[in-house]
């Protein structure tokens, strides 16, 4: 018997881990260790990740089998619960790839149906891809952007979620205690501030003036935001 495809050993390390719930990967990893002297979950197993620039090897926590997944599970309760549930869609996801059963190349009838359905899922992949592609055209060809409620329905994740993110990317900061863009994020074409001067009755009845201060994400930013959560929407 000849294997055409075989998925085994399913894991997930704390990088992974830390990339879904949109976390820091310092903070996964003390979390981890937290409940492990806690002796809430065990100890994953530690392997080396990918060569960083400098040349460093970052050694990183592997879950794997059923009490990785179920330590894993409790490592991001414990971080933000909200993200649990995206948490096990990942073990589902790779749960069913390793289930894919090596096909005997002698079975024509095997064969056939093995290749017909990965044939369906390059289609599948495609079509998502393709979709997915519109929609960043579709909200790439807005000249103003959007602000950033907007974006955030657009994304389909929670304003803290992005927040988050804007923050820790340096694409904003806090002006007159409202969202502005940065220096970093202007020059780069992703973030934009808008200044309105208005006009409002002061309480002794005499007109003032203050300036309207309005946060846009532009296209290109759009753009970036899109392809880093995927468009769960």
């Amino acid at each position: 018997m000849n294997p055409i495809a075989s998925f085994s050993g399913i894991k997930m390390d704390h990088l992974e881990i830390a990339n879904l719930v949109h976390k820091r990967p310092d903070n996964v990893k003390r979390t981890i260790e937290s409940l492990v002297d806690a002796s809430i979950i065990s100890h994953p197993q530690i392997e080396d990740g990918i060569k960083s620039a400098n040349g460093v090897i970052p050694k990183v926590y592997v879950f794997s089998g059923e009490q990785g997944k179920r330590d894993s599970i409790i490592v991001v309760a414990q971080l933000c619960p909200e993200f649990t549930a995206r948490l096990v869609d990942r073990w589902q996801e790779l749960e069913r790839q390793s289930k894919q059963q090596t096909v005997d190349l002698n079975n024509p009838h095997a064969l056939r149906k093995a290749l017909l359905e990965y044939t369906e899922q390059v289609i599948e992949l495609e079509h998502k891809n393709i979709g997915l592609e519109r929609s960043i055209q579709t909200i790439t060809q807005t000249p103003t952007g959007v602000k950033f409620q907007q974006a955030c329905k657009i994304l389909n994740i929670k304003r803290q979620v992005l927040a988050d993110w804007l923050r820790s990317h340096g694409w904003d900061r806090r002006l007159q205690n409202v969202r502005a863009s940065t220096y970093y994020s202007q020059e780069r074409g992703y973030c934009e501030t808008k200044y309105e001067e208005r006009t409002k009755i002061k309480a002794n009845g005499e007109l003032g003036s203050y300036s309207q201060i309005e946060f846009f994400i532009l296209p290109k930013g759009m753009d970036v935001l899109v392809k880093h959560f995927g468009m769960t929407a």
